[in-house]
């Protein structure tokens, strides 16, 4: 999609929109809005799109609910073990 019809279907001029996509300017909550109804996504949603990483991450997380102190320990030092680890 071009910035142009991107900005279009936002609602945000074609300025914004480049100072946005290079990182001259943070978006405003107003402007993640905008985007977000544009194209049907909470602003979580928006902040994790084509974050293969982050979704992997949610998913490790999601799986250490209900674990114990000492389960969580036991993670803790395997990661630890894993990043001493050199292939």
């Amino acid at each position: 999609m071009t910035q142009e019809k991107f900005s279009e279907k936002c609602g945000l001029s074609t300025d914004n929109y480049r100072n946005l996509e290079y990182n001259r300017h943070s978006p405003k909550s107003s402007t993640i809005d905008k985007i977000c109804a544009a194209f049907n996504l909470t602003p979580l949603e928006l902040l994790r799109y084509g974050s293969e990483k982050s979704s992997d991450i949610e998913q490790i997380t999601d799986s250490l609910v209900g674990l114990s102190d000492t389960q969580i320990k036991l993670i803790k030092d395997f990661i630890k073990l894993i990043r001493n680890y050199s292939l």
